[in-house]
């Protein structure tokens, strides 16, 4: 349990602390608490009514009777109890809420009585609030799904805690209704199970815990369903990871007395690198050992083909730049 939750429940001396979004549940543990105090009733009376009207009495001035109310001590002990429990109301409320909730009340401290409904009107809202929260807890209702991987116990935990929001604002469904909705959230592998429950039970009837425990005794059985099938997933990606691996396979290119590996599956990005890369290389070589010709009669010869090259008189230089171009 966390210190926050420590708080939000309270023990048999401290009252519990209001966190904002949990109204119902701290007003439900503060009303217990005062419960059972020893003036449980006399703060209850506090809170409900407010502080208590003065107690007077009449004495004689003089010879003149004079109305006079009775100060803390002159009480008697029933009076004495409410005059406590309306001291102890205001004070355990202050206890029981966190100082940016208690800034927005502290104008309403006169009393116990005022503190609290002012505590009531801010944290439930208005009438038109209070609307749209019921709005949203009947969509909520009707939008409720199943979630992928979840068991028996999420759904129904998930369910019930809906069902009690539907509870405290007012909000009632059929017995029939809240089954048949059960059912029809289950994963795959509970509806056989679902569709027996419907045929041989009176949903009008049983109530929704008794269909869950109806269920949970096949839990064991859906297990051993989710299991095949996990096991079936699991060789299928086996098999296409195996697959994926032997096509990532790298192929080596030898070039002149350097190895360059090459990714078998490389992108269109690579490849194109790739690409400028051999274009840039062709460029270099045209530049370095191919020279143009410098006379017509070097570019074309008077035969039949017109596009044949005459060799000129410095062929040692040419010739080796051949050889050198070929071993290239």
């Amino acid at each position: 349990m966390t210190s926050r939750e420590a708080l939000a429940i309270g023990t048999n001396t401290k009252p519990p602390v209001l966190f904002r979004g949990e109204y119902e549940q701290w007003k439900d543990r503060f009303l217990n608490f005062i419960k059972r105090h020893e003036l449980g009733e006399f703060i209850g009376k506090s809170i409900e009514e407010g502080i208590m009207k003065p107690v007077t009495t009449t004495r004689m001035v003089g010879t003149v009777p004079t109305q006079y109310d009775l100060k803390y001590h002159e009480l008697d002990d029933d009076n004495l109890k409410r005059a406590k429990g309306d001291r102890l109301s205001k004070s355990y409320i202050l206890q029981g809420i966190l100082n940016e909730i208690y800034v927005k009340i502290d104008s309403y401290k006169a009393s116990g009585k005022e503190m609290w409904d002012q505590l009531e009107k801010m944290m439930l809202g208005s009438k038109v609030g209070n609307q749209l929260k019921i709005s949203n807890c009947l969509n909520n209702y009707e939008e409720f799904k199943g979630r992928a991987g979840e068991s028996l116990e999420g759904n129904y935990d998930r369910f019930v805690t809906l069902l009690n929001e539907l509870s405290k604002n007012k909000v009632t469904k059929s017995q029939i209704e809240l089954n048949v909705k059960f059912l029809s959230i289950l994963q795959p592998e509970w509806k056989r199970f679902a569709r027996q429950m419907k045929q041989i039970m009176d949903m009008n009837e049983i109530p929704l815990h008794e269909v869950y425990e109806t269920l949970k005794q096949n839990e064991e059985e859906v297990d051993e369903i989710l299991d095949e099938k996990r096991q079936k997933v699991k060789t299928v990606e086996d098999t296409i990871a195996l697959v994926v691996k032997k096509k990532k396979k790298k192929k080596t290119i030898v070039y002149e007395s350097e190895e360059v590996e090459v990714d078998a599956n490389s992108d269109s990005d690579d490849c194109e690198q790739l690409k400028q890369t051999m274009l840039m290389l062709t460029k270099a070589f045209q530049k370095k050992f191919y020279k143009k010709p410098s006379s017509n009669s070097q570019r074309y010869s008077s035969g039949p083909n017109n596009y044949v090259h005459k060799e000129r008189v410095e062929g040692k230089r040419v010739e080796g730049k051949r050889v050198e171009g070929n071993r290239f």
